[in-house]
């Protein structure tokens, strides 16, 4: 995105809106989790501002609802009420433009982006109601930057609203046609969220290949994607059940080592596969995924302390097993 000197416009690094979408919300592991310390650091060291539009928070607070329901003992009235506190909190949430929602409706009628035109299980209720949500959030994008001269970045993986790393063409030609083309030009995507604030924001250190195999290799990082992929939820597991007493085992790191310091803390992506069988299946044709993860790593000592599951897919047998890092 290029950069702008005109005095009208924002500054495109310092006090920017970070909007969170539903799916970025969760994985931040918002209030608790680390990544999202991370991510309230990293707004206070720029000066940026976090928000969610109402749509997302409406939808977090019901998760959050029908979760805390299912654990025994838990006052389920008394957990909303935390949970919408700390929402209010953390994030400036951005209400929904008036009639936003019948214009949602029209869109979806029309197949007018960000609606879907038909749902990956072939669920056409599921996608019309995606669809409505999805124009919801964007019509609410659009009237947010419309009141501030910020720069606005989407943090999103929701690809009803990319084509490639951007907004859509139609979304973005709807932007400029609202906002004018110089003003729409900072209202940006960032469809790989987290890492890319990551990597436009936190400060790049070299660590060692030696150092990040240690780290990935580490009981903490096997545990916790065990975890995802046999939970009871299982939000980014392959399409292939994985059953507990299952041997995971571990099968290489691929791609260069990087790490990003925010604070005091140290923040590793990596991309990491994954055996289902153990090493007695190497030889006939065990099940491979693929996960990328994000590491939370003290600076000294190097330790991990957190461990986010990204994505998990399912992967190819390695074919030359020296293309890995080990």
């Amino acid at each position: 995105m290029r950069r702008l000197t005109s005095p009208y416009l924002p500054d495109t690094d310092r006090g920017a809106l970070i909007v969170l979408d539903t799916d970025q919300l969760e994985l931040a592991g918002f209030p608790e989790g680390g990544v999202f310390r991370m991510l309230h650091t990293m707004a206070n060291l720029h000066g940026h501002t976090l928000a969610v539009p109402q749509t997302v928070a409406m939808e977090h607070l019901a998760h959050h609802h029908f979760v805390a329901q299912q654990l025994a003992g838990s006052s389920s009235e008394d957990a909303g009420r935390r949970r919408r506190e700390a929402l209010h909190a953390y994030f400036t949430i951005l209400p929904t433009p008036e009639g936003a929602a019948e214009e949602a409706l029209d869109r979806v009628t029309a197949r007018r982006l960000p609606a879907r035109a038909a749902s990956v299980d072939g669920d056409v209720g599921k996608a019309e109601a995606h669809g409505i949500g999805d124009t919801v959030v964007w019509l609410t994008l659009l009237a947010a930057f419309e009141d501030r001269n910020q720069m606005l970045w989407f943090l999103s993986g929701n690809q009803a609203f990319a084509a490639r790393t951007a907004f859509h063409p139609d979304l973005r030609a709807e932007a400029e046609q609202r906002l004018g083309t110089d003003r729409s030009l900072f209202l940006g995507l960032m469809q790989d969220g987290i890492l890319a604030l990551l990597r436009r924001w936190g400060t790049r250190v070299t660590i060692s290949a030696q150092h990040l195999d240690v780290l990935v290799r580490s009981e903490s990082v096997g545990q916790q994607v065990r975890a995802v992929i046999t939970g009871p939820v299982r939000p980014f597991a392959p399409n292939f059940p994985v059953p507990d007493t299952v041997p995971l085992a571990f099968d290489g790191r691929l791609g260069v080592p990087v790490a990003y310091q925010v604070d005091d803390r140290l923040w590793m992506p990596s991309r990491i596969r994954w055996r289902v069988g153990g090493e007695e299946h190497t030889c006939s044709g065990s099940s491979v995924i693929m996960t990328r993860v994000l590491l939370e790593v003290s600076v000294e000592p190097m330790l991990v302390l957190g461990v986010t599951v990204l994505d998990v897919s399912i992967a190819e047998p390695s074919a030359t097993r020296g293309r890995y890092a080990t």
